[in-house]
């Protein structure tokens, strides 16, 4: 690769994805590289002589570089060449580290999640063209629109008609923020949402770190046989009768009620999306996510924030984050707004979409609430949905929308 940049320069830019210093395992051409790099950039004259006067390295190995070299018209195989040696040292390098951190007896967790993201790491990165990009956002147009005039949703449905229409549902790799104070039917309205994903046979991870997997379980077949949930968790016969006669409950809803910190989660989101396939993943909820270090409870809160996204992005699904809101909203009787998951790190901006669920303290109507799409990035904000649960079968669905 140097020999056929000190030959021809220009070759540089035919390199479909430019190399870096760190990519040469010989410290002396990563020195070479740069220069030129910087000698191109700044519209200088590059060739052995310059090259070796601007700290290029020696005038005789970049001579015998150039001599040695055949022609600059392969430079951009040898640079792939290059780009794949460098890719098998960052590979061998994260399985020895891995490996190192085992035999120290590290958790297992934050070994996987280190490992994971220098694999990462050894992937293609190299940048698409807009013409490409024009391509795969006409084709997702497209398909947004068949979709929308079958009636059907583009991802994982809301389970409510009116909020698929705003959003389009879940789909892609989008944070999505359910925020709300306790009692709001937080998590009754994002379990509805994955285990009816479910039972479509969408799969779907669940990582609950306040309910019981059973619970949990209980209140989905609750939910989707339209039964008395208590009823079922104190094993009323007749009750119990019908979810045990009820038949397909081998849903792809994979549910985690025995991890706590961010790198557990994020290692077993990870492992159902490569095995499994989900096409959601729910987590609930926020601060009761565990983090090491001395961090500032704000700064944790952050970080979980951005590793959600990352990790959002990194698996291509959406992350549907549940958290719990400021009681200023109670203490003022209003309703949520932005600023009220602000004391959440950087949430309010990592999020992609923002929904809070609220329950109106003057309200006479206990079984009704609202959910108030608050913040949607690529889409219309500010509206407010009334909804109605069915309070023993944990079933909500849409009352009416205005405007907030």
């Amino acid at each position: 690769v140097i020999g056929g940049l000190l030959i021809d320069p220009q070759a540089l830019y035919r390199i479909a994805e430019p190399l870096r210093p760190s990519d040469f395992a010989d410290g002396r051409n990563a020195r070479a590289y740069r220069v030129i790099c910087r000698m191109l950039g700044a519209g200088e004259t590059v060739d052995v002589v310059t090259v070796s006067e601007a700290g290029g390295g020696e005038l005789a190995y970049l001579g015998r570089l150039a001599k040695d070299t055949p022609s600059a018209a392969n430079v951009p195989a040898y640079a792939e060449r290059v780009r794949e040696a460098a890719r098998r040292r960052t590979l061998a390098r994260a399985l020895q580290d891995g490996l190192a951190r085992i035999e120290r007896g590290e958790p297992v967790a934050e070994v996987q999640q280190a490992v994971g993201n220098a694999l990462d790491a050894t992937c293609d990165s190299r940048g698409r063209s807009f013409s490409e990009i024009v391509g795969v956002a006409l084709t997702q147009a497209e398909t947004a629109r068949e979709q929308r005039l079958s009636g059907s949703t583009l991802g994982v449905s809301w389970t409510l008609p009116l909020l698929n229409h705003l959003t389009g549902g879940l789909h892609g790799p989008k944070l999505v923020v359910l925020g709300g104070r306790p009692g709001t039917f937080k998590t009754a309205f994002a379990l509805q949402v994955a285990a009816r994903a479910a039972a479509q046979g969408r799969p779907v991870g669940f990582v609950s770190l306040e309910m019981a997997g059973p619970e949990l379980a209980m209140r989905a077949i609750a939910n989707e046989l339209r039964l008395n949930g208590a009823d079922l968790a104190h094993g009323d016969r007749e009750t119990l009768k019908a979810a045990q006669q009820a038949q397909g409950w081998d849903w792809p809803l994979f549910i985690e009620d025995r991890v706590s910190s961010w790198p557990d989660i994020a290692a077993r989101v990870t492992g159902w999306k490569h095995r499994h396939g989900i096409e959601l993943a729910v987590i609930d909820y926020l601060q009761i996510i565990r983090l090491h270090g001395k961090a500032t409870r704000f700064e944790k809160l952050g970080e979980v924030s951005r590793e959600s996204k990352l990790l959002a992005q990194r698996l291509g699904i959406p992350i549907l984050l549940l958290a719990q809101i400021s009681r200023a909203v109670e203490q003022d009787k209003r309703r949520p707004l932005l600023s009220d998951i602000r004391e959440c790190g950087n949430v309010e901006q990592d999020a992609d979409l923002v929904l809070f669920t609220h329950r109106r303290q003057c309200d006479d109507r206990p079984d009704e609430f609202e959910l108030i799409l608050a913040k949607q990035r690529n889409g219309p904000a500010g509206k407010v949905i009334r909804l109605h649960v069915d309070g023993p079968a944990y079933r909500i669905g849409e009352v009416w929308e205005q405007g907030a």
